[in-house]
């Protein structure tokens, strides 16, 4: 049974927007929230199969309640707005990074619009987290299978890397087996700024990030999935990614900026619901 939560205070969307789920997937579920608060509080207990949030709640704007969710639940979270400068401006700065939210549905909400969006994200299980392309080289380094016993090491190219994980080209043999633990070794270039904010980045730059093997192909290719990030990590990866001009690199497929006003109130607000 598929339960879908949405986060919304105009009763009239709310109910729109159930009536499309409902629409598309006969004895979809859906359980309801009408604050930021609300949404965690829920989110601490249940584990729906996608959330929709709208853009505009009473205590805090759509952005920064999905960047508080990402830290307590993995699904699809998909964002409802009236169309403005602000809502673009806020997509195009903060939600980039993943092909869910970024991809947010115009209100009124349209049953075409969601329902193409429930099809990617739901039922087709499309990634949720962007890819960018990159050349950063890098150290994997597995675990010792015995007491005395090395722990096995290779290096290799980071085809490309998203939040969530990154596909590694590798430069030699690695025997590894898929879920198994890594760990991941990488060099980003420093952020910019005056010379002290520079060699603070330099140094937070060399990160060591934990990871699974999510799966490995005959070309030599392995593809990781990241553990939680710390917050460092995560803003440098992103502040990586504002740098890139390019489209995102295409996944490889496996062997089978100013915020708007209100924002940082808001996150303050959420502070205590972690």
């Amino acid at each position: 049974m598929t339960t879908v939560l949405i986060a919304d205070a105009c009763k009239p969307s709310l109910v729109m927007t159930s009536e499309v789920f409902k629409d598309k997937l006969v004895g979809t579920i859906v359980d309801v929230a009408t604050t930021g608060k609300d949404t965690l509080e829920y989110l601490a207990a249940k584990r729906p199969d996608l959330c929709v949030v709208d853009f505009d709640l009473p205590d805090v704007d759509g952005p920064a309640l999905i960047e508080a969710m990402r830290k307590v639940y993995s699904g699809p979270i998909l964002m409802t707005a009236f169309p403005s400068d602000i809502v673009k401006q806020a997509v195009e700065e903060n939600l980039f990074t993943c092909n869910d939210a970024s991809a947010w549905v115009q209100k009124p909400v349209n049953f075409d619009d969601l329902s193409e969006k429930i099809d990617r994200f739901l039922v087709g299980k499309y990634r949720l987290e962007r890819r960018f392309g990159s050349e950063f080289n890098t150290q994997l380094v597995g675990k010792a299978t015995g007491r005395g016993k090395r722990a096995p090491k290779v290096s290799g190219t980071i085809v490309n890397i998203s939040i969530g994980g990154a596909c590694v080209k590798l430069e030699g043999a690695l025997k590894v087996k898929k879920a198994q633990e890594l760990t991941m070794s990488i060099e980003l270039p420093s952020e910019k700024g005056d010379a002290k904010k520079k060699a603070s980045a330099s140094a937070v730059n060399e990160a060591k990030i934990k990871a699974t093997v999510a799966w490995i192909n005959t070309r030599g290719e392995i593809g990781l999935q990241f553990a939680k990030l710390s917050d460092v990590q995560k803003r440098v990866l992103e502040n990586y990614f504002r740098q890139q001009n390019t489209a995102p690199a295409a996944p490889t497929p496996p062997p089978s900026a100013p915020a708007p006003k209100g924002r940082g109130a808001a996150k303050a607000a959420l502070s205590a619901n972690p």
